[in-house]
């Protein structure tokens, strides 16, 4: 018998173990020698009404003029189309925005080469997309400030 509510107690244990939430997914940042993973500022699922949001969760690292930013995503961000934004300082002074090409073919990574008159990356974000009655939403946001390397 007590060999029985054992086997049971620990049955259970397995079940409840393999019932709980999986993690969300990340992004890892990697510039001028360092890497920072980031978990999700934003991050929906379509057909749901609550979202996780966390605008804490961009990560910083210091960089260079001129350093390229490597992006990994998971498996799960790369399910579905993602891009990059970014914004810089130019040599003028002035805060610029561009964008990466859309990643649509299960790619996980991409590299960020800042334009030529780029003096400084500011901000970095993956942005996940997903197509929702023929639009392309965002579903998830991981994001990265820079700050100039001494």
């Amino acid at each position: 018998m007590r060999r029985a509510i054992t086997a049971t107690l620990a049955g259970t244990a397995v079940v409840l173990a393999g019932c709980s939430a999986p993690p969300p997914p990340d992004v890892t940042f990697y510039t001028d020698g360092e890497s920072a993973i980031a978990s999700p500022m934003g991050l929906c699922e379509v057909g749901k009404d609550t979202c996780l949001q966390d605008q804490d969760a961009a990560v910083t690292l210091p960089t260079r003029k001129g350093q390229p930013v490597q992006i990994s995503v998971s498996s799960k961000v790369a399910d579905s189309p993602w891009g990059v934004v970014f914004s810089y300082v130019d040599r003028d002074g002035q805060q610029m925005a561009a964008s990466s090409r859309l990643i649509s073919d299960g790619s996980l990574s991409y590299t960020l080469v800042p334009p030529p008159e780029a003096e400084l990356l500011i901000y970095v974000e993956v942005q996940k997309l997903r197509a929702v009655q023929g639009k392309l939403v965002e579903t998830g946001i991981w994001g990265l400030t820079t700050r100039q390397r001494a």
